[in-house]
């Protein structure tokens, strides 16, 4: 199965970066004005992008927080690094800024397979 997603998405996905936000402030007298625009993890790769109504017409269990209007993300876990992208913040898309709202590992027990994030602009 991780094989045939990886194959899918690599047929059909486009290159994004997967990016964790550094927690260092730009100014440390004045936090409150924002973190340094760097990330402090990226990781590369392709992903495939799909709407919340095709996700749901996949019959999997993903805890039933699938959403119809949503647009979802499938990125493989083959791909994320050794890192645990669950925890990342944001995917960069050929200069679009999408925001991870929710992310969900899924495979079986604690074999990663692909991650499915919901993003929003």
């Amino acid at each position: 199965m991780a094989a045939m997603a990886k194959r899918l998405i690599d047929a059909n996905g486009r290159t994004v970066t997967v990016v964790k936000n550094g927690t260092t402030p730009q100014n440390s007298e004045q936090p409150w004005r924002g973190l340094a625009d760097y990330p402090a993890v990226s990781v590369t790769g392709l992903a495939a992008f799909v709407p919340g109504s095709s996700v749901a017409t996949w019959r999997v269990t993903l805890r039933d927080n699938i959403k119809f209007g949503a647009n979802y993300a499938l990125f493989p876990a083959s791909d994320d690094a050794g890192n645990q992208l669950e925890f990342f913040d944001e995917i960069l898309d050929n200069g679009v800024r999408w925001k991870i709202v929710n992310a969900e590992i899924i495979g079986p027990t604690t074999v990663r397979l692909l991650y499915l994030f919901e993003v929003a602009r």
